[in-house]
């Protein structure tokens, strides 16, 4: 492997700061360690970086990523189709995320959880309320949680469940393996 791991990370945490999107650094850096071995140095630096940056904010469902403003950001001679080449060969040595339904179906899932939650932390006798929703298609055991007087529930418990339903949603974002890579696994 001719990169260090300390010169990767600080060109992908430089990389990213310049570009304001330094909240998926971590995506990017696995995605980086993984084009080490997956491209084979077919690319230069500075646009496997961009792939590795627009992959990562494309699982990462939080940032968006201009090519166009990238590419002429950093260095300004980066070239946007070799960067979205390299995302797309990156991308086949990857299995690829969940479905939009399925990761639809996570986020609600969580976002019902952590509502249940904060009216658990708030003392709230009943579950919160959300008009215009109905529980079909929730998770059943998720649903039982919301029919129940909150006081009669585990706060911990359902840390621990949000906790795992936010991993089962990143996962399903990232996909198996990258996942995996991001954390170590």
């Amino acid at each position: 492997m001719a990169h260090s791991r300390p010169a990767t990370q600080s060109r992908i945490d430089r990389t990213a700061r310049e570009l304001g999107c330094f909240e998926i650094v971590d995506i990017a850096r696995a995605v980086d360690r993984h084009a080490d071995s997956a491209l084979e140095d077919e690319t230069d630096r500075t646009t496997r970086t961009l792939a590795a940056l627009r992959l990562a904010a494309a699982r990462g469902g939080t940032v968006s990523f201009d090519l166009e403003a990238a590419c002429a950001a950093v260095d300004g001679d980066a070239d946007p189709d070799a960067v979205a080449a390299t995302q797309a060969r990156l991308e086949s040595t990857l299995q690829p995320p969940a479905s939009p339904d399925e990761i639809r179906r996570l986020r609600r899932a969580v976002i019902t959880l952590r509502e249940l939650v904060a009216a658990h932390e708030r003392g709230r006798e009943n579950a919160p309320y959300r008009p215009g929703s109905s529980l079909a298609g929730v998770d059943p055991a998720l649903a039982g949680l919301l029919e129940r007087p909150v006081s009669t529930l585990d706060g911990d418990a359902l840390a621990r469940h949000l906790e795992r339903l936010e991993a089962d949603l990143e996962m399903a974002r990232l996909g198996v393996d990258l996942y995996a890579m991001v954390h170590g696994a």
